[in-house]
This record gives structure tokens, C-alpha cells and sequence, in this order.
């Protein structure tokens, strides 16, 4: 260490002795003694061997209040149906339940289908919000959303499966083997994290956001890579500066402990861009504490992703209607022109600079005339074009917000003319 000190900063010195120290005490723990997996995370579990004291009606579980809490902690998926024994359509849905749950099991997909008589537990069906019959909740590594698929068989299994299947999070054990896996897939853009165990805080928040993103769904995901380092991250080559964004796409960059980044495709811009607390998703402030300082927090990765996996001005399409409709940028500032009209793509100039100085902040998007549904909701038509809306979103879910349509005839609003006369003023301070 004197030898360090003569010839590297303090700063250095310390973060090698903390690797040398974090080193040490995996030696003196021992290989072998890793934290207890939950039954879930080990190779064949069986759902119906795990506890004894659940009661099965054929393939579905049969819960109550004495063990609900700790079936839907332990289990990994879980699909959980609130029932009342009087209700019509609870009577229609239960053959149609049964059935998906033994194609599950016979598929052995990893998942729970269970049920509640929520008449005889009154108290539990009130904790969870149950308005109505059926009322159906998915549980995905103990965290509860509503279930948002379909009530028919078909439609059952396809969401099902792609929310429990096993490949929304590829596990490796270095940075190697993170990018031989991407090649091999061909994927342009993935998600990768570092971290000690996969069942860590850090990890399960990671699992949770790669299992919540079907902005894809049902046709394809985006990868999310974990890469873990069982015997301590050292110092991980991850990017760790706040809002630092890579070029070539690698990852570099000290970092200590867990991290994560995100590496984005050629369409939204390439390089990639590493997760910090410097990223604030929407109304984050309001939260407690104990969240808004977190920061594998599964829903700022959820956020994180959508955001900067766009690009600086989205085009619409129906490839990337899903992601539009589910990004946390609410804001949003929308250009509509043709792209083979004269001067789109000097409007489409003018609207990339002020997306740039904008990003995160505000979705800029360019809408062709054959959105009619878009057009309609906007009060516009083909014969507007071009045409340039600014909509505020309201602060609620359900509040419409404001729009504003910037009046093109005005020459300070015109994008044409903002662009022309930007370029012609930036021809003339080169040439000078």
C-alpha cells in the first residue's frame, strides 16, 4: 500500500484495497456458503412440494388468509382469481381456469394458478381491492399488478406464458459471456446488470422490470442480461457518471456494487446509457423515502428503459405504437407531415434540435396523414398538414390534459421557416 501511495492518488489506493478486502472475506466465507435460495429459484421445484399446507381443487391452489401472503412471496409466477360461489360469471370462467392451469402444468411452465373465495375471506379480498367477480391479480417474485390479458383460453395461455417464461432474464457470469450471448441473438438493444446473487435486492427489482416490459409483447422482448460476480463486483466495468452515454456501446466505466445500463439500437441512437439517481421518473418525488432514493427500484428501471430506448424523434408506426402509448413521458409534441411532402425534411430538422434539448422531458413525434384515429383525436385532418400540437398532460390518469396547435401561418411558429432560417444562418457563419 505505501507503494500505491507513491505513485497513485488516495482515491485509487482505496478503492483497490476495498476489492482486496471484499476478496478476503469471500475467501475466509467459503465458496459453498452462499445465501439459501428461495425453493423457487432452485432447478425442478415443484409447485405442489414446496408446502403442504396448500389445498389444490386439480391443477389450482385453493388460498386463504392464513397462507396467501406466503404462497404469493415464495412463488415466482402467480395468477390468483377472486372468486364469489354465487356469481354467474365466476361459474362460466371456472372451467375455462381449470383448463389453463393444467396446460400449464402439463407445458411445465413455472407458474401458479390459484383461487379465493373472497366470501369466505372478507378481509383479504378488502386488502387486495376487489371490486368485483371475477377479479384476477398477477403476482410476479411477490409484487401484485392486475391481470391485463383476456378471459378465453387462448388468449389466457399466450399472456400467461409470456410473462413466466424463463427467458426474460439470461443469466451469465461475465461481461464475455454478456456480449457473445447478444451477438448470438442479434439484438441491437438489451438491458445489462451486474450483481452479486440473483436473488439480491438489486437482482429481484431487475427480474420485476424485465418481467413487466411487454411493450414488445406478444411477438418478441427485449433482452435483460444479468451478469453475475459471485465473488464480489470489484470494480465493475460499468459507466457509472450521471446521464454518461456510450458511443460503442460497451461497457466501461468504474462502478462499485450493482449496476446498470442500458445499451440502445441504431434507430434510437445507439451507444448506451447508464441508470443513476440523476434519472427522476415522473411524480417520483411523492414517493416514500425508502423508494425514492432507491435506486434498483423496478419501477425507475421500467421508466428508465422506456425513456432512452426511444429514439430523439419517434416516427409512428405500428411496430412502435405499444412503447408510444406505455412511455412515462407524458408530455408530448407532435408534428404532422407527410414524409414526402415538400419541406418535411427541413421541418423534421427543426423538430430534431429542439427533441434534443428536450429528451426525457417531452415525446416528440412525427405522424403520417394515414393515422386517421390520431388525426381524429387531435381534430385534424390531411388538408391541416403540416400541422405542429403541443399536448400537456393533465395530472391525473383520467385528466385529458391540454393541447395547443402551434399556428404554422405565424412565421416565428412555422417549422419550414424556423429551419430555413436557422440553416441559412448557420451556411453563412461557416463561410465567414
Amino acid at each position: 500500500l505505501t507503494a500505491m501511495v507513491a505513485h497513485r492518488s488516495w482515491a485509487r489506493c482505496r478503492a483497490i484495497a476495498m476489492v482486496m478486502l471484499m476478496a478476503m472475506a469471500m475467501a475466509v466465507r467459503g465458496e459453498g456458503e452462499d445465501e439459501e435460495e428461495t425453493p423457487w429459484q432452485q432447478e425442478g421445484w415443484d409447485l405442489r412440494a414446496w408446502d403442504g399446507h396448500v389445498q389444490w381443487d386439480d391443477d389450482v391452489a385453493v388460498l386463504n388468509g392464513r397462507n396467501f401472503e406466503t404462497v404469493a412471496g415464495r412463488a415466482p409466477h402467480m395468477l390468483v382469481e377472486f372468486y364469489a360461489p354465487w356469481c354467474g360469471h365466476c361459474q362460466k370462467f371456472e372451467p375455462i381456469y381449470q383448463k389453463v392451469a393444467s396446460h400449464m402444468r402439463m407445458e411445465k411452465i413455472n407458474v401458479m394458478l390459484a383461487k379465493v373465495n373472497a366470501i369466505e375471506e372478507p378481509t383479504l379480498s378488502q386488502s387486495m381491492g376487489v371490486m368485483g367477480f371475477p377479479s384476477l391479480y398477477w403476482y410476479a417474485y411477490g409484487r401484485m399488478r392486475s391481470y391485463e390479458g383476456g378471459k378465453r383460453n387462448s388468449s389466457m395461455v399466450e399472456w400467461i406464458s409470456f410473462h413466466a417464461r424463463r427467458d426474460a432474464v439470461h443469466v451469465v457470469h461475465s461481461n464475455r459471456e454478456a456480449e457473445d450471448l447478444l451477438e448470438a441473438m442479434g439484438a441491437e438493444e438489451a438491458v445489462i446488470g451486474r450483481f452479486l446473487h440473483h436473488h439480491s435486492v438489486e437482482a429481484m427489482a431487475f427480474m420485476i422490470a424485465a418481467e413487466e416490459d411487454d411493450t414488445s409483447y406478444p411477438n418478441s422482448s427485449m433482452p435483460y442480461v444479468m451478469v453475475l460476480e459471485a465473488r464480489g463486483l470489484g470494480v465493475a466495468r460499468l459507466g457509472s457518471e450521471a446521464g454518461e452515454e456510450r458511443q460503442e456501446g460497451e461497457l466501461q466505466g468504474p462502478a462499485m456494487g450493482p449496476s446498470l445500463v442500458l445499451r440502445r439500437s441504431q434507430a434510437a441512437g445507439g451507444g448506451s446509457v447508464v441508470l443513476g439517481r440523476w434519472f427522476q421518473p415522473p411524480k417520483w418525488h411523492q414517493l416514500p423515502p425508502e423508494r425514492r432514493y432507491a435506486l434498483f427500484d423496478a419501477d425507475r428501471i421500467k421508466s428508465f428503459v422506456a425513456t432512452y430506448r426511444m429514439p430523439r424523434v419517434v416516427e409512428l408506426t405500428g411496430k412502435v405504437w405499444r412503447r408510444v402509448l406505455q412511455s412515462p413521458v407524458r408530455n408530448q409534441t407532435l408534428l404532422f407531415s407527410d414524409p414526402f411532402s415538400p419541406g418535411h425534411e427541413q421541418r423534421m430538422a427543426a423538430f430534431a434540435a429542439v427533441a434534443e434539448e428536450w429528451f426525457g422531458k417531452v415525446l416528440f413525434l412525427q405522424i403520417s396523414s394515414n393515422f386517421t384515429s390520431v388525426l381524429k383525436y387531435f381534430g385534424l385532418t390531411a388538408s391541416d398538414f403540416p400541422a405542429v400540437v403541443v399536448a400537456v398532460a393533465g395530472h391525473e390518469e383520467t385528466d385529458k390534459g391540454e393541447m395547443y396547435r402551434l399556428d404554422q401561418s405565424r412565421p416565428q411558429f412555422n417549422l419550414t421557416t424556423v429551419a430555413m432560417a436557422a440553416s441559412s444562418s448557420s451556411s453563412s457563419s461557416s463561410s465567414s
